[in-house]
């Protein structure tokens, strides 16, 4: 299985995990089979957001692993088939350990309007905290 975690580049911090897809820079995509590392622009993954679980899909994604999702971007992942775990820490290395080591949460509806004040359609949120 693989799964993909967002991810935004600093120059001064490097890499880490970012607080979504919407301020991901890049996507790490981990190989739990031959435990290896892709790294792609999210942009060259899916131009169209509602397709981006299908998308995953496709290139044999299983879960996603992010600090938080707003309801709608958790129903196009869950619907796809995907499972999606709410990331620890912003390190890349120690959330994919927790999963391999089956220590991550799934980001369910309750724990994802818990962490957000969003819970409507994304382009009607004007919360600031709202960032997928």
């Amino acid at each position: 299985m693989k799964i993909i975690l967002p991810v935004t580049e600093d120059t001064a911090s490097g890499r880490s995990i970012a607080r979504g897809f919407y301020k991901a820079d890049l996507a790490c995509i981990y190989n739990c089979i031959n435990q290896t590392k892709e790294w792609l622009p999210t942009q060259s993954i899916s131009r169209d957001a509602g397709d981006l679980g299908d998308a995953l899909k496709r290139i044999g994604i299983g879960a996603v692993i992010s600090y938080q999702m707003p309801l709608m971007a958790l129903g196009f992942f869950t619907d796809s088939g995907l499972t999606v775990y709410k990331a620890e820490s912003g390190n890349i290395e120690e959330n994919i350990r927790m999963f391999t080591e089956n220590r991550l949460k799934p980001l369910t509806n309750a724990t994802s309007k818990s962490g957000s004040a969003c819970t409507s359609s994304c382009g009607s949120c004007s919360s600031t905290s709202c960032q997928s």
